[in-house]
């Protein structure tokens, strides 16, 4: 009755009720990331989700950094940049761009955005993910309750 799709997009409109960043869908960063100027994204989970996959170029973010510190180790990559942040679901992501948003328009980002739906959506429409020995099919589900959320490649 309530399987993965369903538990996602209801996680999904809780956090855009709570959070006040742009999001951009999952299709729209397939796009950029296929064009001339791919968006620079930042992958905002735990070093040991991160190693299991994530979507390829993305860079892991700390989740706690402060705009500060996000300034001072990726200020100089962001200017005239299409900035793509995820997690899981989008949660933290979203959390930690409202703490940087204002950072990376200082640095001159050209956008700011929040992945809808976060790496559990882009794997669950069959989007690639990548490890440290390239193309994978396994995703780390966080717990098991977010683990629901994942459909699972055959």
């Amino acid at each position: 009755m309530f399987g993965s799709y369903w538990l996602l997009d209801a996680t999904i409109m809780m956090i855009e009720r709570t959070n006040r960043v742009k999001n951009l869908a999952t299709e729209e960063l397939a796009a950029m990331l296929a064009g001339p100027e791919p968006p620079l994204l930042f992958d905002i989970r735990t070093v040991v989700e991160y190693e299991k996959s994530r979507i390829a170029t993305a860079v892991r973010l700390d989740p706690d950094i402060g705009p500060d510190d996000f300034t001072a180790c990726y200020g100089s990559l962001v200017s005239g940049r299409d900035l793509v942040f995820y997690c899981s679901v989008g949660q933290r992501s979203s959390e930690l761009l409202e703490r940087v948003e204002s950072a990376c328009g200082k640095a001159r980002a050209k956008s700011c955005r929040n992945l809808r739906g976060g790496i559990f959506r882009w794997y669950n429409e069959g989007r690639p993910v990548v490890d440290a020995s390239g193309l994978t099919d396994d995703i780390h589900s966080y717990d098991p309750i977010w683990g629901m959320m994942v459909e699972r490649r055959r």
